[in-house]
């Protein structure tokens, strides 16, 4: 008898019979506080001295909203190949959107590099299941030696796993057993091959898209089946339940799924409930008893977003027994044309580019958008990435998917097939709602928004009389200025994110605004190296795409290298001589200045042996009070090359004067080092916001002038806005490199819509 269950909404702020049962029994990992960071670069691939731009958008994780919570954005670039972090700096989030830029030194070695970046709420202590967000980019001394990295050939092992549907295959039961071939590094693989039933083929199969397919079947009672595949290897089917319950998307529409369960003959009716959820949100339930079969509509109005949506069939004490994952609203997106007004421009003419951003309905929407232009020999091929197939795709599901933008691009009329095996074939990160997997998933957040720390007495003697009382620190800029704050009684402080907002120029220095007698110390925590030792620990999972032979369809080489009246720019300049850093900052050279007047500075005395006095705070052969304090020599200065002794006395409780450390140095130069005017004046220095650059873009009398102009990156707008029509222009002006250019422009509507598109144009001689 088959019976239809008509289905059952269920909102977490809703009220329906069993739906707070329902809703207590199921684990929800998100907490409405988590955050899914995407970065957007400039371009794909950069050459050593470069800047490389970024734009980070920090997203609500359960509706991909622009998300404010987290205020700092923790940035590394990391090597791959040596497991090394090459970078690390902090940048303020406003508003859900951070920009920025990474200067690439010219010393690191070529090779495809991660950038990474986390917040408050995108990462958690004890997280194994989520993603890292992080970006590819390639590094490269010269770009016309930049070749395919050897890590994507393919190689000769094959690798053949089958998914039945829902979980299990049941014997009596329809099952749709989907299948995936890869080679040793994940790359697809197209099969052929035949279901046999006791060495008999019974049902032909081949590989649908990127080595995946399905074939479907029902198995019967005393029989063996095997999948045999054209070029020879024979695999076993997984276990085969004597009995059980199956489960199957047996239609799918825009507008409704038709799940059809199944159980075993001779098996008790039971209640079960098939629970709907996307990124944690709890959309949808339905309950029925189930006798034999069973139909349960699912309308997907219900489903706010695009996404990946989790069906689970739970039986009546609330246990999992099969799942299903369905890719639902992929029309929910921004669509976004970019048309420059020209297709071919003339060498330094300037060009217009006009935007235009609309929903699914055609309708226009204001957008917050990143907007590049780049020569395209600096495309990576290899970076399969955007924030279409980030945000929807990768970062949802465990393993590294092929080319994920396959699945986003309308012009491939199967992509949504293709899109169902994948995810047929390749599972939900937290598969089985299990109490010890729960917790994996929430951990909790360990990274601040501010700059915190502890101040420290060392002071034995006057320690006890400033314990416990809070203490003032005065924070400072690189170009001076200071604010102050306040500790609490145990020492614990923090630099609000205003300030370092207000300071934002790289290093920020704290002084403890105590006597000295106190020995005050201060401890600034360092949360990269946090995580350093989360990123050993969590698995690195990022798309990748298996390259075709590279053609040029319109003959033109977009690897030039110019010079002024068309000349050929050579292609390496050998560097004989650097000129030292001289710059200091302000705060830097106001302590300088301070102590080149300080006439009590660095003195040697002659002793028997040569201290250097004065030089370090407490390192002296003459302290104040001792019975030595006086010295009736000749003091002289410190010779350059030359080493010195420094010695420091401290009296105990006695008065007894002892010395308590002696250190070598060999004296370096007249003047002071930074680290040398820090540990005189007792201040701290730690790294705050990195400093704000702005992309350099040349104006009318730039491109008057004589000297070449081997721009590469035309254009990096990391926020452009469009109006009320949804519309939004931009200028530029073409450098001297004729070539193909690229226009690459990815955005969000800040309330969970999310779009990329992309333009080409030439550049060419006058």
């Amino acid at each position: 008898m088959k019976k239809i269950i008509s289905f059952i909404v269920c909102y977490l702020i809703g009220t329906i019979v069993y739906a707070q049962t329902i809703a207590d029994s199921v684990p929800l990992d998100y907490n409405g506080l988590r955050e899914t960071v995407y970065l957007q670069t400039s371009k794909g691939i950069y050459e050593t001295g470069e800047d490389l731009w970024f734009k980070g958008y920090q997203l609500d994780a359960q509706s991909f909203g622009l998300s404010s919570r987290s205020r700092t954005l923790y940035l590394q670039l990391m090597n791959i190949d040596r497991d090394s972090v090459v970078w690390k700096e902090k940048y303020p989030i406003e508003e859900g959107i951070v920009s920025g830029h990474v200067y690439i030194d010219e010393e690191l070695p070529e090779g495809d590099y991660f950038l990474k970046g986390y917040t408050r709420y995108s990462v958690y202590a004890g997280d194994s299941i989520h993603a890292t967000p992080m970006r590819k980019v390639r590094i490269v001394k010269n770009i016309a030696k930049a070749g395919q990295t050897a890590s994507l050939a393919p190689d000769s092992t094959f690798r053949f796993e089958m998914f039945p549907e829902g979980g299990n295959i049941v014997t009596g039961l329809p099952c749709k057993l989907a299948f995936k071939a890869t080679d040793g590094k994940g790359g697809p693989v197209e099969v052929k091959g035949v279901l046999c039933k006791n060495g008999k083929p019974v049902v032909r199969m081949k590989s649908l898209h990127d080595g995946m397919g399905f074939l479907m079947f029902v198995p019967e009672t005393g029989n063996e089946y095997t999948i045999m595949l054209d070029n020879g290897r024979h695999y076993s089917l997984p276990r085969i339940h004597a009995k059980g319950i199956a489960m199957q998307l047996s239609q799918s529409s825009d507008k409704n799924l038709l799940f059809l369960v199944s159980q075993s003959a001779n098996v008790p009716a039971n209640a079960v409930y098939l629970v709907g959820q996307m990124r944690g949100m709890l959309c949808c339930l339905a309950k029925g008893t189930l006798k034999e079969r069973l139909k349960i509509q699912i309308p997907l109005n219900n489903f706010l977003y695009q996404g990946i949506a989790e069906f689970t069939l739970l039986d009546e004490a609330m246990r999992p027994i099969c799942e299903r994952l369905v890719y639902v609203h992929p029309e929910k997106q921004l669509h976004i044309t970019l048309e420059t007004d020209k297709n071919r421009y003339w060498k330094r003419e300037k060009a217009k580019l006009h935007v235009k951003v609309t929903d699914n309905e055609g309708k226009p929407v204001r957008a917050n958008l990143g907007l590049s232009i780049y020569d395209r020999a600096y495309r990576n091929p290899e970076d399969a990435a955007d924030i279409l197939s980030y945000c929807y795709l990768s970062s949802q599901i465990r393993g590294n998917i092929h080319n994920p933008a396959y699945y986003f691009d309308e012009q491939n009329e199967d992509r949504l097939e293709a899109l169902d095996l994948l995810l047929l074939t390749q599972g939900w990160r937290r598969y089985v709602w299990a109490d010890t997997e729960v917790a994996d998933c929430c951990g909790h957040p360990f990274l601040t928004d501010e700059l915190t720390g502890r101040l420290r007495l060392k002071s034995k003697k006057w320690g006890k009389e400033a314990k416990g009382n809070e203490q003032l620190i005065m924070v400072s800029g690189a170009d001076g200025g200071g604010e102050l704050i306040w500790t609490d009684a145990t020492g614990r402080f923090s630099v609000s994110v205003a300030i370092l907002d207000k300071f934002r120029k790289g290093y920020v220095y704290l002084k403890p605004m105590l006597d000295k007698k106190y020995k005050p110390v201060i401890d600034i925590e360092d949360y990269f190296l946090a995580l350093d030792s989360i990123g050993k620990e969590v698995p690195t999972y990022y798309p990748f795409v298996r390259l075709a032979d590279k053609t040029d369809d319109e003959g033109e080489s977009d690897l030039s290298i110019l010079g002024p009246g068309n000349d050929i720019l050579l292609e390496t300049v050998t560097v004989i001589g650097k000129k030292g850093e001289v710059y200091r900052d302000k705060f830097i050279g106001r302590l300088d200045s301070l102590a080149q007047l300080n006439p009590a500075g660095p003195w040697v005395c002659k002793c028997g042996v040569e201290y250097l006095n004065d030089w370090l705070p407490g390192y002296t052969h003459h302290p104040v009070g001792s019975p030595g304090s006086k010295y009736e020599g000749t003091r002289t200065a410190p010779v350059k090359g030359k080493t010195y002794r420094l010695i420091k006395y401290e009296p105990n409780s006695l008065g007894v004067w002892y010395v308590t450390d002696v250190k070598t140095i060999t004296w370096t130069e007249e003047g002071y080092s930074p680290e040398d005017l820090l540990r005189m004046n007792n201040i701290y220095r730690t790294k705050g916001y990195y400093g704000k650059r702005e992309f350099y873009q040349p104006d009318i009398f730039d491109m008057r002038s004589p000297l070449p102009d081997a721009r590469n990156t035309l254009l990096w707008l990391p926020n452009l806005m469009t109006d009320e029509n949804g519309e939004a222009e931009a200028e530029f002006y073409c450098s001297d490199i004729n070539t193909g250019f690229i226009g690459v422009v990815e955005g969000t509507d800040g309330h969970g819509l999310l779009g990329t598109g992309q333009c080409e144009f030439r550049v060419v001689r006058n």
